[in-house]
């Protein structure tokens, strides 16, 4: 009987451990900070390479340029745009919105996926 609740817990202790590390550490369901550098530095050369006064085709370009697979490009409005991360455990991926008035970029801004912007993120530009 001891040998049996010895094997029942062992597998069980295997079962949560396997989980675990699944969930928290494979990076397939919880993205950490770090585990996103490459992608808030490609969202950087992109902001920074976006000025006011271009047109769609020069923020698609710039995108194209510089996105690696995970950024995602929303441009679903005529007025406003966005290039996504992958979501960060704790809401710290960061947004690049990017603001059009008659086709043309009039504001530029970088904001966590809750809104307010990261600490480490540069001045929008525009308004």
């Amino acid at each position: 009987m001891k040998k049996h609740k010895l094997i029942f817990s062992l597998v069980g202790f295997l079962l949560v451990a396997y989980y675990s590390w699944l969930i928290f550490g494979s990076g397939d369901w919880i993205i950490w900070h770090s585990s996103n550098t490459q992608n808030r530095e490609a969202m950087l050369k992109i902001r920074e390479e976006i000025h006011i006064g271009y047109g769609y085709e020069s923020v698609l370009r710039s995108y194209w340029l510089h996105a690696p697979k995970d950024l995602r490009l929303y441009a679903g409005s005529p007025k406003t745009w966005t290039v996504s991360m992958p979501g960060e455990f704790g809401a710290r991926d960061w947004v690049l919105w990017v603001e059009f008035a008659d086709g043309k970029v009039s504001a530029v801004r970088v904001r966590t996926s809750d809104g307010p912007p990261p600490s480490d993120a540069p001045a929008d530009v525009g308004g």
